[in-house]
């Protein structure tokens, strides 16, 4: 009888409410501060890489390790995860293929694959914060994460706006008026601080759009 009473107690913790919300708040590697490695890595490696399509091939490859681990951590379904795992090999493949192309064509669709990542990326985290309620340090990494991709996001949003309009879009940044990658993360963390340096600027009405909806973010 006290063998069948042990065995009930421990079915009830099974199930147990209390027990199901200490798996859910458990933090499984690798955890968000992972994450902030790998997207603290991306900037840098924007910021210092060479303009070449190699370059950004590596920038893709790393923000998409992001993505899997931030979908590692959300402890999302596995299809979803297995589903991820072939659309970020898929994704360096496609950047592979718009440095190949090269001109406008090819940075449009090297700027939309990065695009696609770095939005995908702060819903994963976002996900991943409303599974785990608790304010602590892991709520405060995720926040300076989805900070980081912001930067991201708006420096691929003006690189896309570069490829489909095409011309000097620039001022600053030589005569061509065409940035860098360099020069459009530079651009956008500094118009998201609202620093506002001013040796780089807007030349045109579609960036000066984007710089005013950075700024309000």
């Amino acid at each position: 009888w006290s063998s069948d009473v042990c065995s009930s107690d421990l079915r009830a913790r099974r199930v147990s409410p209390v027990h199901v919300m200490e798996r859910r708040h458990r933090q499984p590697w690798p955890g968000m501060g992972t994450v902030l490695l790998l997207l603290a890595a991306s900037v840098i490696w924007h910021s210092a890489a060479p303009d070449a399509g190699w370059a950004r091939t590596v920038g893709v490859a790393v923000q998409g390790l992001a993505l899997l681990a931030t979908l590692r951590i959300s402890n999302e379904t596995p299809r979803l995860f297995r589903l991820a795992s072939v659309l970020v090999p898929l994704a360096i493949v496609l950047t592979v293929v718009g440095d190949v192309v090269q001109g406008n064509a090819g940075d449009l669709l090297s700027g939309l694959v990065g695009l696609l990542i770095v939005l995908a990326c702060p819903v994963a985290i976002v996900r991943s914060v409303v599974k785990h309620p608790t304010i602590n340090l892991q709520t405060v990494l995720a926040a300076i994460c989805i900070y980081l991709l912001l930067g991201l996001l708006f420096a691929y949003i003006l690189g896309v706006e570069i490829a489909i309009v095409g011309g000097h879009f620039m001022d600053g940044v030589g005569s061509t008026g065409r940035p860098t990658g360099a020069d459009l993360l530079y651009f956008s963390f500094i118009t998201l601080t609202t620093t506002g340096y001013g040796d780089i600027t807007a030349a045109r009405s579609e960036e000066h759009t984007s710089e005013l909806q950075s700024r309000q973010y």
